[in-house]
């Protein structure tokens, strides 16, 4: 039997030459340009390369491409719940998974609307955390605090015990401050919500969690 490395090495030698030989003979003449036989398989300069888009603007630079994953988006869907008619909670009308921004009595949508404007808050609870976060997250870390956005707002967010501490490098005592934000009004008192503790456990837990892709 052949040897195989024989064989496709005289298979090179045998193409080299055809190409060799249908090309011409290089110039031997001064200063004559040298040809390439492979330019066309080399994509060589860098306009053969497609231009990436610059990263959002962020706080930290590190922070830039992170996106919600999708252990974060079911915390939102999971603690919001799906409602397709408009709701009255905590002094706002809701709608969807918890948007309050178009929200108003008697509004009806559609399960694909509640998706539509679910993307748009989180959008919005990421360029939040982009904004304020002067540390490097990993994708949990930055999931759980989008989480924590959607849920309190960009103002209520910055000013968040969390983040505070997050900021200072206190990465433990941010974790830990997740378990104390618990509490909301109803009917103008401060009332701490089994819902809001369950959700609170859920960002914390995802926050602690290692990433993946270290």
């Amino acid at each position: 039997m052949q040897n195989p490395l024989l064989v496709i090495a005289a298979i090179l030698v045998l193409a080299l030459s055809t190409l060799s030989l249908t090309r011409g003979p290089a110039s031997s003449a001064p200063g004559a340009p040298r040809v390439s036989y492979f330019r066309e398989l080399t994509p060589l300069g860098r306009e053969r390369f497609r231009t990436l888009p610059s990263a959002p603007d962020s706080l930290h630079s590190a922070n830039g491409w992170l996106v919600i994953n999708n252990r974060g988006l079911d915390i939102i869907k999971k603690s919001e719940g799906l409602r397709l008619d408009a709701y009255y909670l905590a002094g706002q009308w809701l709608i969807g998974y918890g948007h309050a921004g178009t929200a108003r009595r008697g509004m009806a949508i559609t399960a694909a609307e509640a998706e539509t404007l679910l993307i748009a808050d989180v959008r919005d609870a990421e360029r939040a955390v982009r904004d304020l976060v002067a540390v490097p997250l990993n994708e949990n870390e930055y999931s759980a605090l989008v989480c924590l956005a959607y849920n309190m707002g960009r103002q209520g967010f910055a000013r968040t015990e969390v983040l505070r501490r997050l900021n200072a490098g206190d990465r433990k005592g941010a974790a830990d401050a997740f378990r104390h934000i618990v509490a909301a009004d109803i009917k103008g008192e401060r009332v701490v919500l089994a819902s809001l503790k369950r959700r609170r456990a859920a960002e914390r837990s995802l926050f602690l969690s290692p990433p993946l892709r270290a």
